[in-house]
């Protein structure tokens, strides 16, 4: 077979070589634009387009993963039994209740009632906002009462440190 394709190049005349090399050129070229030039650079405009969102999500799974290890750590950090007391007491401390006016009764491990006295409701919800965010501590059921004094309630609370 290679034989006979070289006897055969060999009978045609230099110009009909020439030609036939000179369009053996192009289609090559117009091949090679057609299936790999053109595909790749249709392909790099999209690629392109697409960044920006890639970007974004990047951005968003980087956060979520953050999220995930913040959340993972507090999971770990619950307080349970006497710490769980201590923690609610050290909030109610920086929330600037007076120790006086507060009563927190385990239940459980998990578990404790609150039972404040008069106190201003802003210091009570600085001190839920604390047990929530910080402490890892939610607030299961609550009771609260206005007093006869603007801005001052009574609260009895049962607090839960995520666990059952």
């Amino acid at each position: 077979m290679k034989d006979a394709a070289y006897s055969w190049w060999r009978q045609l005349a230099p110009r009909e070589r020439r030609l036939i090399s000179w369009g053996g050129t192009a289609l090559l070229a117009a091949l090679c634009y057609a299936y790999l030039w053109q595909p790749l650079s249709a392909e790099r405009v999209k690629s392109r387009a697409s960044l920006p969102q890639l970007r974004a999500d990047t951005a968003n799974m980087a956060a979520q993963a953050e999220e995930a290890a913040r959340l993972r750590q507090n999971a770990r950090a619950v307080p349970s039994g006497p710490a769980l007391q201590a923690a609610i007491q050290q909030a109610m401390n920086e929330a600037g209740l007076d120790e006086k006016n507060v009563q927190i009764i385990l239940l459980d491990e998990h578990r404790a009632s609150i039972i404040i006295q008069p106190a201003a409701f802003e210091s009570w919800t600085t001190l839920i906002t604390r047990l929530q965010s910080e402490k890892n501590i939610r607030l299961e059921s609550c009771n609260i009462e206005a007093l006869a004094e603007a801005g001052m309630v009574q609260v009895r609370a049962v607090m839960g440190s995520g666990e059952k």
